[in-house]
């Protein structure tokens, strides 16, 4: 009965709060509420919108993991990296959300992002998606296709958008049912070096609009605070980051009234 429920539970929290297959990652993002497609130059857009890589100049790794609502053996990992190359920038992201052996969701992407001058990048991304029920219920298998997109109309107004499942491909296997088709669309403001305002809206044709806001204040050159709202469901977030020479912890959680915190921790390294 225990493991039933905990099975329960892990499918009713991934469609809950994520509204889709996509849903959005790294600690940062995560203080934000899940703002993620117009922040520029972010490693984590190698998931968020692969376009954002196009701004990253230099090498850059890092990792994340999410403890979902608290609950034992519920949660999500990740790994990145962002490689910039003469052409462009090269963006890999591994990531597994699984409940023991209940339940397992990985996806492995490898992305491309090129800027056309200054202001303006666009990125494609493939990936592979891999879905396991139990020991007994099967599993399926795609190859999923994203586009994303970012450009600056105004100065230090960044706008993005990012489309997941382009391809509209399927779980295969035994299974039949269409992977969802996510769309998410935002803009960030940074109205000075210390602080950054940003709102987006996701849609899933299978889920109500989600709409996310997120505020990050830089007070001192080593400390960002962050905090975050979104709806459908409603939901609060807060974290904060510490620069240390090359690398970057952050640390967040989420809030939901009824299933509770979902804390989260990133580390990255910046070359």
């Amino acid at each position: 009965m225990i493991r039933f429920l905990l099975f329960s539970i892990t499918l009713f929290s991934t469609s809950l709060l994520f509204a889709g297959d996509n849903p959005p990652l790294g600690a940062r993002t995560q203080g934000l509420a899940g703002c993620g497609v117009a922040l520029s130059g972010d490693l984590w857009g190698v998931q968020n919108n692969p376009a954002s890589l196009g701004f990253i100049q230099k090498f850059q790794a890092g990792a994340f993991y999410e403890s979902r609502f608290l609950v034992p053996g519920l949660g999500q990992s990740a790994v990145a990296a962002a490689l910039p190359v003469k052409a462009g920038v090269f963006g890999l992201n591994m990531s597994s959300l699984s409940l023991q052996n209940l339940y397992m969701a990985n996806k492995v992407g490898l992305g491309f992002a090129k800027t056309f001058g200054p202001k303006i990048s666009a990125a494609v991304q493939l990936n592979w998606v891999y879905t396991r029920f139990g020991n007994n219920y099967g599993a399926a298998s795609s190859a999923v296709a994203d586009v994303g997109f970012i450009s600056e109309p105004v100065k230090n107004l960044t706008f993005g958008i990012h489309i997941f499942n382009i391809t509209r491909s399927k779980l295969g296997g035994d299974s039949d049912e269409n992977i969802p088709t996510v769309m998410r669309v935002g803009g960030a403001y940074k109205f000075s070096e210390k602080l950054l305002v940003t709102l987006e809206a996701e849609k899933d044709i299978d889920f109500k609009p989600v709409i996310r806001g997120g505020i990050e204040y830089r007070p001192a050159d080593v400390l960002y605070l962050r905090a975050g709202v979104a709806s459908n469901p409603g939901l609060s977030a807060f974290g904060f980051g510490l620069m240390l020479q090359k690398m970057r912890l952050d640390v967040a959680t989420t809030f939901h009234p009824q299933l509770g915190f979902s804390p989260s921790v990133g580390l990255q390294y910046m070359l």
